[in-house]
């Protein structure tokens, strides 16, 4: 509005004195003959006109001043407001040649810059049509960068010290860990008083090298476990070195002749204690059921990071938790509140899964219960082996359908998974519908990569020192003094599970897998027998040359093969079973079509190599040394994730 009234003053500035004595001198020559005052009039406008002028040029540069001063006022407060804030800006031509900066930028990149192009400035390699906002670090200080093209500006500002207010508050959160030693338990009890002092005093020296080289504290609240409070700096650098100061326990840090090792669990991102300190112990959980040995790293809204677990570790012959899971398990089958059970197998279910489900069965029915096993997919040799030893009637009375299953379920079933912890691999997506949660139970042997939630934890029990889940409810049943509720059959099929996942005990065997073997042919199992369950027919053994025909070392030790024909899990399993048993192999990879269906099954195989690592890579998991994982990815490309998960997984041996 102060513009428009000043423009209106000058016009009619311009009216009053230019125009209109103009217009008066014209009317005047042309009415006044006479030469002499035509020649004073024209005088006196000539006189006129340049007083006006004058005038008009005081007037003109008073009002040049005027707007210089207000201008330099202007200029002068954005300039100092914009340094303030820590603000610049640079002015460009269109190739990016800079012909302006404000005091800011020329303050921080002296008045040299003036000529140089903006590229340069920022290492644009390229400028393209359209605005551009970025981070720059440029003689220390970190810049917000934003380009606008069309006004050919740059405008940066200077957010160093946001950036380190925020990275300090970053680094500087709150971040619980807890550290178990792997079998205490066996330590307690097979130690002297000295062996086990010397137990704690390995651990707690590598606690007091910790807080000599990192920011952190840490306490013994119970019987080898600790502890630890730092911050995510700390956390940070732990990580970018894996863990290795755990790792190192195991380097020659044994006590009469037994390997010392930790498992530990870190939480962080979480601003309630409480709950911090809950996720930390979830974490710790996770690496134990994991196999120990290693490090999980937990968040609320981040995947969990393992690290560690070059090694198994001892096997704890402690039954002290196999107990406790043994008697929870009895008493269910003993009360009056159950009147039926209902047991899992994962799908595709192999003879270890139905061994151990069928294992279970004959203990419920002794127990007088209804008892079904919710399993009609079997790979191979487990179809085979059911065929074979059930008549068509009897399968159908103990081997039922998912939908069934559900039907069944209430608030007096008991449901039972074996072989399996992950919810997503059984066959029945209702499994637990209308289930109450401290009906549910859970044997597995398999490291898991996160703890189920559908139980109670006390329910929970895995041991992936275990060979098999044949083994473990072997165990079971010979705890609660059941053996006599065992018939032959049943005995056979927990041998033929044993006897499968250990190889027929050419890996993953320990004084507990050899004694629940003797055990079983105690109760009736034949060991012959269970090795003609796992003879190969022509047709399985034609199958398994084909898919290892194509096989190649990926890096020293790691042998992948792969075929785009249908195979049964077994097969796959076994092929990759065929190419370990190379001298100088350290892991086989086998990748075949699963029958029926279009997706691709990788069985990978270790010895003294966690191959489950590698597995999880590429959304698998399973045990230290036998995993798998499936995709329904091209074939081509699953075989490229899997060897760049070869290739980039680090530590999985500690043969490297």
């Amino acid at each position: 509005m102060k513009k428009n009234r000043t423009s209106i003053y000058l016009a009619i500035q311009l009216l009053l004195l230019y125009l209109l004595p103009t217009l008066i001198f014209s009317i005047a020559i042309f009415t006044f003959k006479n030469v002499i005052y035509q020649g004073l009039l024209i005088s006196s406008y000539i006189i006129w006109l340049v007083a006006i002028s004058i005038i008009a040029m005081i007037n003109i540069k008073k009002y040049m001043q005027n707007n210089l001063l207000a201008n330099n006022g202007v200029n002068y407060f954005i300039e100092k407001e914009l340094f303030k804030s820590q603000i610049g800006v640079i002015v460009f031509l269109d190739k990016g040649t800079i012909v302006w900066t404000s005091n800011f930028i020329e303050t921080r990149f002296s008045k040299n810059i003036i000529g140089k192009n903006i590229k340069e400035l920022l290492n644009l390699d390229k400028w393209d049509n359209e605005n551009l906002s970025l981070e720059v670090e440029i003689k220390g200080f970190k810049y917000e960068v934003h380009i606008i093209l069309e006004k050919n500006l740059a405008i940066f500002k200077d957010v160093t010290i946001r950036d380190n207010i925020i990275s300090d508050y970053t680094n500087q959160r709150v971040v619980f860990g807890e550290i178990n030693i792997d079998n205490i338990n066996l330590f307690q009890a097979s130690m002297s008083e000295d062996e086990l002092f010397k137990v704690y005093s390995i651990v707690i020296n590598m606690l007091e090298d910790l807080t000599k080289k990192y920011d952190l504290i840490y306490r013994q609240y119970e019987n080898g476990r600790y502890f630890i409070i730092t911050n995510q700096e700390t956390l940070d650098k732990l990580e970018s070195e894996h863990f290795r100061v755990f790792e190192s326990l195991g380097d020659g840090k044994t006590v009469n002749d037994n390997l010392i090792t930790v498992s530990a669990g870190f939480a962080y991102g979480i601003y309630k204690l409480d709950t911090l300190s809950l996720l930390a112990k979830e974490a710790l959980l996770q690496s134990q059921t994991r196999g120990g040995n290693q490090t999980t790293v937990m968040s609320r809204d981040a995947k969990s990071r393992h690290y560690g677990s070059t090694s198994e570790i001892k096997i704890n012959i402690s039954r002290t938790n196999v107990k406790l899971i043994s008697q929870g398990l009895v008493t269910k089958l003993m009360s009056h509140d159950i009147t039926r059970v209902i047991i899992y197998g994962h799908k595709n279910a192999d003879l270890d899964a139905i061994g151990s489900a069928y294992g279970l069965y004959v203990l419920s029915k002794e127990y007088n219960k209804e008892a079904y096993i919710q399993n009609l997919t079997y790979d191979e040799t487990t179809t085979r082996k059911v065929n074979n030893t059930f008549t068509s009637e009897l399968r159908n009375n103990i081997f039922i359908s998912a939908r069934k299953a559900t039907k069944l379920n209430d608030d007096n079933t008991l449901v039972i998974l074996t072989d399996v912890a992950d919810e997503n691999r059984i066959e029945n997506k209702n499994a637990f519908k209308n289930i109450k949660k401290n009906n549910i139970f859970v044997i597995d042997h398999h490291r898991i990569l996160r703890n189920p939630t559908f139980l109670s934890s006390n329910n929970l029990y895995i041991d992936s020192s275990a060979s098999s889940a044949s083994e473990i409810v072997t165990e079971i049943i010979a705890l609660t003094n059941n053996k006599n509720k065992i018939n032959k059959t049943a005995a056979q099929f927990l041998l033929d599970g044993i006897y499968l996942d250990t190889s027929m005990f050419q890996k993953h065997t320990s004084s507990k897998t050899f004694y629940a073997c003797s055990l079983l042919e105690e109760w009736g199992a034949d060991a012959q027998k269970s090795t003609i369950s796992l003879k190969m027919s022509e047709e399985i053994y034609d199958k398994v040359a084909q898919l290892k025909s194509n096989m190649q070392e990926i890096k020293p030790g790691y042998f992948l093969s792969y075929a785009d024909i249908e195979a049964s899990n077994d097969i796959i399993a076994i092929a990759a079973e065929e190419i370990l048993r190379v001298e100088g192999r350290k892991a086989a990879f086998v990748v075949g079509k699963l029958e029926g269906t279009n997706r691709y099954k990788l069985s990978a195989r270790g010895l003294d190599t966690n191959v489950q690592v590698i597995a999880e890579a590429v959304n698998g998991g399973g045990h230290f040394g036998a995993a798998a994982a499936e995709s329904s990815e091209p074939l081509e490309v699953f075989v490229d994730n899997i060897k760049q998960a070869i290739v980039s997984v680090k530590n999985e041996s500690n043969n490297n």
